[in-house]
C-alpha cells in the first residue's frame, strides 16, 4: 500500500506530501504487550524496486518522516539520499481501546485500608478517559488568549490582507498573562497562534504573513515561543487555537490547504515543547462551497498525536468536544462520552470518551476593543458560569483579550482575581469533610470503598456499592443544624461516568425533605438552593447508575454573601 511522508524539499523550503511503496526488510521490535492509544513501534525500511505491499497488524497507517528529504523535479525521492531510514509508526486506535465491548475489567487485589492509600481500583464501565482526559477534567479552567493582528486593526475576523507592519506591540508581556491566569486557578492556557485572517505569531515557514515580517523586534521576534515558554516556567500547560480558516492563504478551501495546514500543524508541535491543549475551530468562514468534507481532520489529530502524545485536541479532534454554544454554559444532562465520529476518531457509531469544554470571552467580543471596558463580566458572573459549566461536568474555557500594549486591562485583571476570591469564599468550608456517614450498600464492608471516602476530602478515595447494586443512599450527620446552599457532587470517572440520576434531601425536625435534584454527575456537579436550609442530616440517593455508582465527593457548603 501507499505510505504518506510528510517532506520539505531542502532546495526550495516547499512542503508536501508523497506516497512511496515500501517493503519489510526488517523485523518490528519493540512491541508493546497491549496496545495504548498512541503505541509506537520502531520499524526499518528500505526503497522496494517491487513496490511490495506493506500491511502492518491489519491496520492502515500513516507515516510521518521529520527529516529533510530531497526531491527531484519530477516528484520522486533520489535513492541515493534515502538508503534506509528508521521510521517511527504511530498505530492510531483511539477508539479500539475506548470503546472496548468489554463491561469490566479485572478489579484490583483489595489492600488493607489505612488513611494514607487511595481506594483500590474497581471495575471499569466503559468508555473511560486516557490520563490526558483526566488531567483537563480535574483542572476545570482553562484560558483563551485572543492576541493577533485584530488587535491592532479593531476587528474581530480582519480580512486577511492586512499588511504585517500593523502589528506593532511595544511588548508582550506574557509573564503577566500567565501569572494572572495561575493565580486565578486556570491551568491550561490557550494562545491564538493564528486566527482567521491568516497572521501567525510564529515565524512560520509556511507564509510571509507572520510575525517575522513585523515591526514587533524587528522580524525576529516569536510570540508563540515566549509563551510556551512562560507557561513551562509557571507550571501550566501550553496550548494553542490554528485557525482552519484562513483568508490569507491562496489555497484554502482546496485540497492543497490541508498539506498548508498540516505543515503549520508539524512546526507548532516541533519546535515549543510539550503542548496540553491545541484547539481546532470548525468555522470554515463564510463561503458556502467550502465544506466540512474537504479537510482532513483526522489526519490533523494522527499528526498533532504522533508529534505530542499527550496533547488533546478539541472541538474538531478525538478528545474534547464542543458544548454547542459560545455562553460558557453546560446542558443540565452530561455525559462526558458520545458516539465518535469517522472524521475524528477513524471510526464512527461506538462510544468514546469525548467531554465537553464550554467557551466565552470575559468581554463581550473575542479580540480586545477600548470600549468594552464598561462591559467586562464580574466577579459574581464568573462565578454564575463556573456552576454552569464545571458545576454540569464541563470544563470552563474563559478568553482574556490582551490590549495592543501587551498587557491584559487591569479591569480584567481585577475581575479574575474576584472571580477566584469569591470561589475560594463560596467553597471554604465544607459542612461534611470528616462528618459520620453510613450507606445502605458498600462494598467489601465498608473497608476499601466506605461512605467515609465520599467525605474525607481525598478525590483519591471513593464510595462504590456492590456489583449489579445501581441504587443506593449515602446518609452524612453534620453533628447538629447548620445552614446549606451549595452542595458538591463528584464521581470516580476514571472507572467511567455512571450516575444517570440522583436527589438530595436534607433531615428537618426528624423528617427527610427533599432538597434538590439532578440527572448526571461526572467529574462535578454543582448545585445552589436558592433559599438556604438549616438541617441536622443530608442524603444523598442515587436513583440510577450505569454500574455501580462510585462516589469520590459528597460535600455541601453555605455562602450567603
Amino acid at each position: 500500500m501507499d505510505l504518506k511522508f510528510f517532506y520539505r524539499e531542502q532546495t526550495t523550503g516547499n512542503t508536501g506530501w508523497i506516497s512511496v511503496n515500501f517493503g519489510i526488510t526488517n523485523p518490528i521490535y519493540g512491541k508493546p504487550e497491549k496496545y495504548s492509544p498512541n503505541a509506537g513501534f520502531s520499524v526499518l525500511f528500505h526503497l522496494s524496486e517491487g513496490g511490495e505491499e506493506l500491511v502492518f497488524l491489519g491496520k492502515k497507517i500513516s507515516i510521518f518522516y521529520l527529516s529533510p528529504i530531497k526531491i527531484n523535479k519530477t516528484g520522486m525521492i533520489y535513492k541515493h539520499s534515502l538508503q534506509s531510514v528508521m521510521i517511527t509508526v504511530m498505530i492510531m486506535l483511539l477508539p479500539l481501546t475506548s470503546c472496548t465491548t468489554s463491561p469490566v475489567e479485572p478489579v484490583v487485589p483489595p489492600v488493607v485500608r489505612n488513611d494514607t492509600l487511595p481506594s483500590p481500583g474497581i471495575e471499569m464501565v466503559y468508555p473511560v478517559p486516557s490520563e490526558s482526559q483526566l488531567e483537563w477534567q480535574d483542572s476545570e479552567l482553562v484560558m483563551f488568549i485572543h492576541f493577533g493582528m485584530n488587535t491592532f486593526t479593531d476587528s474581530d475576523y480582519g480580512t486577511g490582507a492586512e499588511h504585517p507592519s500593523l502589528f506593532n506591540p511595544p511588548a508582550v508581556n506574557v509573564k503577566q498573562w500567565v501569572s494572572v491566569a495561575k493565580e486565578a486557578g486556570f491551568k491550561y492556557l490557550i494562545l491564538t497562534a493564528k486566527h482567521h485572517d491568516g497572521f501567525c505569531l510564529w515565524p512560520s515557514e509556511q507564509t510571509e504573513h507572520s510575525v517575522k515580517n513585523s515591526p514587533y523586534k524587528n522580524g525576529q521576534g516569536d510570540i508563540v515561543k515566549e509563551f510556551a515558554d512562560e507557561c513551562r516556567a509557571q507550571g501550566v500547560k501550553f496550548g494553542y487555537y490554528l485557525s482552519i480558516w484562513d483568508m490569507n492563504s491562496p489555497v484554502y478551501g482546496t485540497n492543497a490547504y490541508n498539506a498548508y495546514y498540516l505543515a503549520q500543524t508539524l512546526e507548532l508541535c516541533t519546535k515549543y515543547g510539550e503542548v496540553g491543549e491545541i484547539w481546532l475551530d470548525g468555522f470554515l468562514g463564510r463561503n458556502p462551497s467550502v465544506t466540512h468534507s474537504q479537510f482532513d481532520w483526522l489526519g490533523f489529530a494522527q499528526l498533532s498525536k504522533s508529534l505530542q502524545p499527550k496533547s488533546l485536541m478539541a472541538i474538531m479532534g478525538p478528545d474534547i468536544r464542543w458544548v454547542g454554544n459560545e455562553d460558557g454554559v453546560g446542558s443540565e444532562t452530561d455525559w462526558s462520552f458520545t458516539w465518535s465520529h469517522t472524521s475524528h476518531h477513524g471510526i464512527g457509531n461506538v462510544e468514546v470518551w469525548w467531554p465537553t469544554e464550554c467557551d466565552v470571552s470575559i468581554r463581550p467580543s473575542w479580540f480586545y476593543h477600548d470600549y468594552q471596558d464598561p462591559y467586562v463580566k464580574t466577579p459574581a458572573q464568573l462565578v454564575d458560569l463556573y456552576l454552569k459549566s464545571v458545576g454540569r461536568n464541563s470544563n470552563l474555557l474563559l478568553n482574556v483579550p490582551p490590549m495592543r500594549d501587551g498587557n491584559f486591562n487591569e479591569i480584567d485583571v481585577a475581575s479574575l482575581k474576584g472571580f477566584r476570591t469569591l470561589l475560594n469564599e463560596i467553597f471554604a468550608l465544607d459542612l461534611l469533610k470528616g462528618k459520620k456517614a453510613i450507606a445502605n450498600n458498600s462494598r467489601e464492608g465498608d473497608t476499601l470503598w466506605g461512605p467515609s471516602c465520599a467525605v474525607d476530602g481525598d478525590g483519591r478515595t471513593f464510595w462504590v456499592t456492590d456489583h449489579g447494586i445501581k441504587k443506593a443512599e449515602l446518609e452524612v450527620d453534620l453533628g447538629g443544624n447548620a445552614k446549606v446552599n451549595y452542595f458538591r457532587i463528584e464521581e470516580a470517572i476514571r472507572y467511567g461516568q455512571r450516575v444517570r440520576g440522583f436527589e438530595i434531601q436534607g433531615q428537618i425536625n426528624g423528617s427527610w425533605v427533599y432538597l434538590t435534584e439532578g440527572t448526571t454527575i461526572g467529574r462535578s456537579r454543582i448545585l445552589k438552593l436558592e433559599v438556604p436550609m438549616e438541617v441536622t442530616k443530608l442524603k444523598l440517593v442515587i436513583k440510577d447508575s450505569r454500574g455501580a455508582p462510585a462516589i469520590r465527593t459528597f460535600s455541601a457548603f453555605y455562602y450567603n454573601k
